[in-house]
């Protein structure tokens, strides 16, 4: 029987390799970035997380050289795992955090205005300009619209390109995220962190359930489980949070039962899973619902990581993809992509999202001593092994269908974030078989 098992020596050095990318996309301000099709050069900002530090233009590589919200926060919930990786890197993390609730902030101040026109115009050649952003948009940009943006420009400054608004997911993962970590990093329960948990919950209650644009960033808006969950994940933490303060918890409670109550109406006949989103068909499923899921990580209830819910999205996904993909043939597991009919770049399997699989089903052992769970998430795991041998090289945004060669993004912040995700829970799932 083969060994489906991670090679011991690929995974540590691939932790590490994980954790400098990481590193390597948050502050930046060494990096100079040219867009000779805007006339636009500028420099990260500190504080600022790039959802890639490559400066790719479309060509074929897509840009993703921007700080997204969503992004960031998932990039910040791996910074624990980052420290535990390079122990030598604490100080610069806890700065690292200390900066990004001060930029966030700074981009999310709601007396902040936007420019009366897009200031690219001038510069850019005829044709890119389609791709510029609407003067109008961004004369509109006021108070809680900045709490809309999915993404900024590495600067701080605003976004000058055209893109799929409004995005609610990224405060609400932020706001989690450093309700949590503020548990870990002091940098986090400043005052600064307090404000900005502030103003991020007090953005989720006013919007949450509303239709929005997904995580995928493709219209028409919708109400997608992953913001569902997301948005259901900050209210419900948000009830403690207000209570260590002695703040009323009941506004925070109503609110996330009555997400919970839009969530349940995405229950899919077909699976018995949840569906990409209220409004998505019979049987149409998507593996950012897991993710978000995972994101949560919660150990009871609805969306608990090993809810009968949960596990029928899974299998369901999984039978899906199994089907789908000719590099799964053959396999215990299958390479996860985004949704059964996506075509970004060919359509094949993520990173983030196979990863995610597998350390759901770490986390998943670590708490059930399911060993089965766990020789799947090894599997899984084994997978990205195949597909990204070198332990140095960064981890892309895809890998081919059929070869698994790199596809889409070389250098993808996410895919270093969710590897550090998972080997931080193989670790606890090797604990606890072992006891």
């Amino acid at each position: 029987m083969t060994d489906l098992r991670p090679d011991p020596d690929w995974l540590a050095g691939r932790r590490r390799a994980a954790a400098a990318e990481l590193r390597a996309a948050v502050s930046a301000t060494h990096l100079v970035r040219e867009r000779p099709g805007f006339g636009w050069r500028l420099s990260p900002a500190p504080g600022s997380i790039l959802a890639s530090v490559r400066m790719d233009s479309w060509d074929p590589n897509p840009d993703y050289f921007h700080h997204w919200v969503r992004d960031a926060a998932i990039a910040l919930a791996a910074v624990p795992a980052a420290m535990a990786a390079d122990p030598g890197s604490e100080g610069f993390w806890r700065q690292a955090v200390a900066d990004h609730v001060a930029f966030s902030l700074c981009t999310s101040d709601p007396a902040r205005s936007g420019p009366a026109s897009n200031p690219l115009k001038a510069g850019t050649r005829p044709d890119h300009r389609r791709f510029l952003r609407p003067d109008a948009e961004l004369a509109a940009l006021c108070g809680s619209r900045w709490l809309e943006e999915p993404r900024f420009a590495a600067d701080g400054t605003p976004d000058l390109e055209n893109w799929s608004r409004p995005q609610d997911d990224g405060p609400a993962l932020r706001a989690s995220v450093l309700m949590k970590l503020r548990k870990i990093l002091p940098e986090a329960a400043t005052a600064a962190g307090e404000k900005l948990i502030e103003r991020d919950l007090a953005h989720v209650l006013a919007v949450a359930g509303r239709p929005a644009i997904g995580p995928w960033e493709e219209g028409p808006a919708q109400r997608t489980t992953f913001t569902l969950i997301a948005e259901w994940d900050a209210l419900d933490r948000a009830a403690a949070w207000a209570d260590e303060r002695g703040l009323p918890t009941d506004p925070w409670r109503t609110a996330a039962e009555k997400v919970a109550a839009l969530v349940r109406k995405a229950r899919d006949p077909a699976s018995g899973g949840w569906r990409q989103s209220i409004e998505a068909p019979e049987g149409a499923l998507d593996s950012a619902t897991v993710l978000a899921i995972l994101h949560a990580g919660r150990e009871a209830g609805p969306f608990a990581l090993s809810a009968a819910s949960t596990r029928a999205t899974v299998a369901g996904l999984e039978r899906a993809f199994a089907a789908l993909y000719p590099i799964n043939r053959g396999r215990s597991v299958p390479a996860i992509g985004r949704w059964d009919g996506d075509v970004y770049f060919g359509g094949n399997p993520w990173f983030p999202a196979t990863l995610g699989f597998a350390e759901l089903h770490y986390r998943i052992a670590a708490r059930t001593g399911d060993a089965a769970a766990f020789a799947r998430a090894e599997a899984w795991m084994r997978l990205i092994e195949e597909v990204a041998p070198d332990p140095a090289a960064p981890l892309p945004e895809q890998f081919d269908r059929t070869t698994g060669a790199a596809v889409s993004c070389p250098a993808l912040t996410w895919s270093a974030a969710a590897f550090l995700g998972a080997a931080t829970a193989r670790d606890d799932a090797v604990q606890a078989l072992a006891r």
